[in-house]
């Protein structure tokens, strides 16, 4: 089962969190970055040092992360793109289903989320979807292409096994250039790295299917 990798989220949140705490100005700032979050013996932990610690550990990837959804939130609301609850039911139900319920409670606290996360975090990977697909939309030459390629493999003809092909090649596009995509919407949007420790966050999405469901299949 393809896991809904939550980690990272989790990370962005305590990293953005102690982002605001240790920028904000006035005395608040300096009390809330010097907050101790553990001891040792007497010896604190700061907030400081715990923000420091993670921005070398994994602060690159979180913050393209951060970028990343951002972006997608705005590209929607420029492109009036939107992602109805009917079609998230579509694609949540039908595994809740399969699942059954037990099952889908246990994924859910093994991967430390409620199902309104679940669903939110969902709406962001359709909503990508619907506006990578918009501007990279796939050809029916494709589809042919794909299937005469691969149609030893395949039980049936083209159109018994259209929707699997057609699947098959949104992802092989989504790998071609989705990258390529990401680029262009971060110079639409003026993206800019104000903290030098972040300068050389990646451009390419390298987990950009971390938030998918679990197979529904």
């Amino acid at each position: 089962m393809k896991k809904f990798n939550v980690s990272i989220l989790a990370v962005s949140a305590l990293v953005l969190g102690l982002a605001v705490a240790g920028c904000t100005p006035g005395k608040d700032s300096a009390s809330s970055s010097t907050e101790a979050l553990a001891k040792v013996g007497t010896v604190s932990i700061s907030k400081d040092q715990v923000y420091e610690a993670m921005k070398k550990e994994a602060g690159k990837r979180v913050m393209s992360d951060l970028i990343i959804k951002e972006i997608y939130k705005q590209e929607a609301v420029a492109q009036g793109v939107t992602v109805s609850d009917q079609e998230l039911d579509a694609k949540i139900n039908p595994i809740k289903e399969k699942m059954g319920p037990e099952k889908f409670q246990e994924y859910l606290t093994e991967e430390e989320i409620t199902e309104d996360e679940l669903r939110e975090r969902s709406r962001l990977i359709l909503l990508r979807d619907k506006m990578f697909e918009k501007a990279y939309p796939i050809t029916e030459e494709q589809i042919k292409e794909y299937y005469e390629k691969n149609k030893e493999k395949l039980d049936g003809t083209l159109e018994e096994v259209r929707p699997k092909v057609t699947e098959k090649v949104k992802d092989k596009n989504k790998r071609s250039n989705m990258s390529t995509w990401i680029k262009e919407l971060k110079k639409k949007h003026n993206v800019q790295i104000l903290d030098k420790a972040f300068e050389k966050v990646e451009d390419t999405e390298k987990e950009a299917d971390k938030a998918e469901l679990p197979a529904s299949k």
